[in-house]
């Protein structure tokens, strides 16, 4: 899936780029439930460690999966 969005030249956005808006879009996707972890990190290519790492970075917890993806992530 491939989608633009055209941001202002503003300096507060100056250091938005590519992975950055990919790596807060998937984790949003996962902190509203949308995604497993797995599926998150799958799509990220990042370890368990480095996800854990990035979601505070976004205002996330690590601990707000759902009920459904933590059963999930417990059968993979």
């Amino acid at each position: 899936m491939r989608f633009s969005i055209d941001l202002p030249e503003i300096k507060p956005l100056s250091e938005v780029n590519d992975i950055y808006l990919k790596e807060l879009i998937i984790s949003a996707l996962y902190n509203i439930g949308k995604l497993s972890e797995k599926e998150a990190r799958t799509i990220l290519g990042k370890t368990r460690r480095e996800f854990e790492n990035l979601l505070p970075q976004f205002g996330f917890s690590i601990l707000s999966d759902s009920p459904e993806n933590i059963n999930l992530e417990l059968e993979a």
